[in-house]
């Protein structure tokens, strides 16, 4: 019995190998999660197998099986052996190209042919005209002495002769040369729609010189189609959220949201009609827990050192993965929506998207919102000329909105940009939307109540006399929030009084110690003024440190 399987087994594997076969595919890329770092790009044929054993061989220019090896499913009825990376094994990259590829290559060489018929067109008119310039030339050298042989009669037809033909070169001068510059004009475009077909072509990254190809060792026990997916990680990819915030002033103050991404990949090969899905997982997060190493005390007689003890330090033994674990995206909510599950978030882009393999990338917008901002004006005088206009709003969207940059615009006008911290849903945010000029502001320091000796200046004692002032230039009533930092000490030793005029209407502002806060409603034209005195006392072998 052992006797008749070692004999079948190698006639076995001669029938497999010699039921082998290579078949050959296009295997684009159909989905994409992104990731702030990173990519998981995964891509899904299906061929009709024969049984027995064969290889898959797909293009895989760049691919590195050490460190970002692929991941391959197979399904029903379809077994999957073994992967192997076929090095140059292509000569012809147009076999291998994708079908936009190839239409784009189709289109490159119609404008060619287009171009190369335009030329022969242009040649063909070219030689006509010179041809019949040619003959003018020579009807024109025609002269009397050549003719003096010629009876009366003949000398009558051959002249009646010249003359037609004569004319008759001239009329197909007088047309070749307009046909001749409509042509040059032509050949013109021809050109442009040449270059514009290469750069199309260029665009979508084919594949140059000899191609690698991945090898996948298939086997079906039955002959029927088989689906493969094939899954892998790439670096070179990565997006990051940005926003526009658009707010309109008046007497129904509205604020428009529209929320955008920026995302790039370089990986040399296109990302064509693609199913995308963003995610703020980090694939390089550290995924294990460290290991707490030994903390022993030690104690040594005084004046002696002590050999430092070897200890276990965190991250020694451990060795980095050659690619992060290919984590399945969190579970999305609906298509075009924002999903968290606590640890990170996902975003499902509604339609298909095209990212090219090298370049500045692109910006999706997701989606917008109104939000109901409340909008005031805030003023420092210590140390700004004018006040801002502030815009104060809830995320009312439902979903978090994750730190990004923010181009913002005040009535239609773009006024700056700003970085945007994390807003979860329901949170607060204040954005500032720039200078009010017509609101001034002005801060000085005074002299004394004796008004001619100056600042009082001793050793345990100081006193301040400061002023600031809130100016309304615009033609409407406005309220400017005003605050003015107040010194305040933490020491019992330093005493300090402070009296303003008139009282802030609140103190600590924003839990800001000693910050306060005037609620100034002024009129077109009026300026309000507000008066601090400050006291300090110390000891006298103690030094202030202290700037109004």
């Amino acid at each position: 019995m052992f006797l008749r399987l070692s004999l079948s087994l190698p006639a076995l594997l001669v029938a497999s190998t010699a039921l082998a076969e290579d078949f050959r595919a296009a295997a684009s890329i159909g989905a994409v999660t992104i990731y702030p770092q990173g990519a998981q790009v995964t891509r899904e044929i299906t061929l009709d197998l024969p049984a027995g054993a064969h290889r898959v061989l797909l293009p895989a220019p760049g691919a590195d099986l050490w460190n970002s090896p692929p991941r391959v499913r197979a399904g029903d009825g379809t077994a999957i052996g073994a992967l192997n990376l076929l090095s140059a094994h292509v000569s012809d990259p147009e076999t291998v190209y994708l079908p936009q590829q190839a239409e784009a290559l189709a289109a490159v060489e119609a404008a060619r042919a287009a171009l190369d018929s335009g030329r022969d067109r242009l040649a063909a008119k070219q030689a006509e005209l010179a041809a019949a310039e040619a003959r003018l030339a020579f009807l024109s050298s025609i002269s009397g002495g050549a003719l003096e042989t010629l009876s009366p009669s003949a000398l009558g037809e051959t002249a009646a002769m010249i003359g037609q033909q004569t004319a008759s070169a001239r009329a197909e001068i007088a047309a070749a040369r307009p046909a001749l510059r409509a042509l040059e004009d032509e050949i013109e475009d021809l050109q442009d729609a040449l270059a514009q077909a290469q750069r199309d072509l260029d665009a979508l990254s084919p594949p140059e010189g000899p191609v690698d190809m991945l090898a996948i060792s298939v086997e079906r026990a039955e002959p029927g189609p088989a689906t493969l997916e094939i899954r892998e990680f790439v670096r070179n990819a990565g997006w990051q959220p940005t926003y526009d915030l658009r707010l309109t002033r008046g007497e129904a103050p509205g604020l428009e949201l529209a929320r955008k991404v920026m995302l790039a990949q370089d990986t040399g090969e296109p990302w064509l009609d693609v199913d995308l899905v963003l995610s703020t997982a980090d694939p390089f997060a550290q995924i294990d827990p460290t290991d707490p190493f030994p903390n022993r005390a030690v104690i040594r007689p005084e004046g002696r050192l002590a050999r430092p003890a070897l200890e276990k330090r965190a991250g020694d033994a451990m060795e980095m993965a050659e690619a992060p674990a290919l984590a399945e995206p969190s579970p999305i909510i609906a298509s075009g929506q924002l999903a968290a599950d606590g640890i990170t978030v996902t975003y499902a882009y509604p339609r298909k998207v095209s990212i090219p393999a090298r370049g500045d990338g692109l910006i999706l917008e997701l989606d917008r919102f109104d939000l109901d901002p409340e909008v005031t004006l805030r003023a420092t005088p210590r140390h700004d000329a004018t006040a801002f206009i502030m815009a104060e709003f809830a995320n009312t969207t439902g979903e978090p909105l994750l730190p990004g940059s923010a181009a913002l615009y005040r009535d239609g006008t773009y006024v700056g940009a700003a970085d945007l911290d994390m807003i979860p849903a329901g949170g607060d945010e204040t954005v500032s939307f720039g200078a009010m000029e017509g609101i001034r502001l002005d801060w000085r320091a005074l002299r004394t109540d004796t008004g001619d000796t100056g600042i009082v200046r001793r050793k345990d004692e100081r006193e301040e006399a400061l002023e600031f002032s809130v100016e309304n230039l615009t033609a409407g009533t406005e309220e400017v929030l005003t605050l003015f930092a107040l010194p305040f000490s933490e020491q019992e030793d330093l005493k300090i009084r402070t009296t303003t005029r008139p009282e802030p209407d609140e103190t600590d502002y924003d839990k800001d110690r000693g910050v306060g806060a005037w609620r100034l409603t002024l009129a077109p034209g009026e300026k309000q003024t507000v008066r601090v005195d400050v006291k300090l006392n110390w000891p006298e072998d103690q030094e202030l440190y202290w700037q109004p």
